[in-house]
């Protein structure tokens, strides 16, 4: 299942490829991907912002596709706004992971959507580490479309 994910992402999002970043794990409702420093560096050593906002939001998308395709949902999901906070340097190869919360309200009020064919956002937080310490959090709203 990694292998066809990883295909679809890199095949969908080409810049992926090129910023090495790979999923390391994945299920329906958990996800944690690794991306190398050395094709997102800036000149201060230290990574690209831009990377690591892609890198955040790809692991997002995969995630949210992957639950979408073993529920057999019909629809299109798309990024509807997002919102990162930096807290620290990230200055290692680092990993992104994020969870799906189906204690949430915000989960049942999206399986309800779907199941009367309803678009639906949800907002779902990817966290980003390097050497195990907390760098940023990207906040995405995906919408569903039905």
């Amino acid at each position: 299942m990694i292998n066809q994910y990883q295909s679809l992402v890199h095949q969908n999002i080409p810049l992926t490829e090129y910023m090495e970043w790979s999923i390391q794990k994945l299920a329906p409702s958990d996800i944690s991907t690794l991306t190398q420093l050395t094709p997102n560096i800036n000149v201060h050593g230290t990574a690209f912002a831009g990377s690591i906002y892609a890198a955040a939001m790809a692991t997002g998308w995969t995630l949210l596709k992957c639950w979408n395709d073993h529920a057999n949902y019909e629809t299109e999901l798309v990024a509807a706004e997002a919102d990162i906070k930096y807290f620290r340097p990230v200055i290692s190869d680092f990993e992104c992971s994020a969870q799906l919360n189906k204690t949430h309200e915000s989960y049942s009020k999206l399986i309800n959507r779907l199941n009367e064919n309803r678009s639906c956002a949800i907002k779902l937080p990817v966290e980003v580490t390097c050497n195990s310490e907390l760098c940023a959090i990207l906040k995405i709203t995906f919408v569903f479309k039905c």
